[in-house]
């Protein structure tokens, strides 16, 4: 079980495959130089009025896809950094792997992605160069549940 409390951010652990389709994989850590991300369910909604409503609608989720953007500054030399930017130019099949999220509570996400919306580095002349890096989760991906043993906060890299 996680820690009563407030969560601190740096306690996900995320990773990537940086050989897809090579049997167990080569699964990285992504963090070093990212100092932000936001999680997304990208929803799909009907939204019905129907008559016994009184003017009030319905909402039913049709669709949904999962999307992790990452924010923050390039790192050169950083395994997952370098992986993901070499693939900046490539288009289709190019940019698909598998990605893995562990929360705090050891809940785990993972699943085949695709990396996208991959900007940068830019910015200001005196500052760090500024990165994004959405990844799209290509279906629903497996989901385990927590068994008290937490994210990568411990994790070194």
């Amino acid at each position: 079980m996680a820690d009563e409390g407030l969560l601190v951010q740096s306690q996900h652990l995320f990773e990537i495959n940086t050989s897809p389709g090579d049997g167990a994989g080569n699964w990285v850590r992504v963090a070093r130089g990212f100092n932000s991300f936001e999680v997304a369910n990208n929803e799909e909604l009907d939204q019905t009025h129907y008559l016994d409503g009184v003017g009030y609608g319905t909402s039913t989720v049709m669709g949904a896809q999962l999307t992790i953007t990452f924010t923050g500054h390039r790192y050169y030399g950083d395994e997952a950094q370098d992986w993901i930017f070499a693939r900046k130019m490539e288009i289709g099949t190019g940019r698909e792997t598998e990605f893995r999220w562990t929360l705090p509570t050891g809940e785990v996400f993972e699943g085949p992605c695709t990396l996208a919306e991959i900007t940068g580095p830019s910015g200001e002349a005196n500052a760090k160069g500024e990165i994004t890096v959405a990844i799209h989760f290509n279906g629903k991906p497996t989901y385990t549940p927590g068994d008290g043993n937490g994210g990568g906060g411990d994790v070194e890299g």
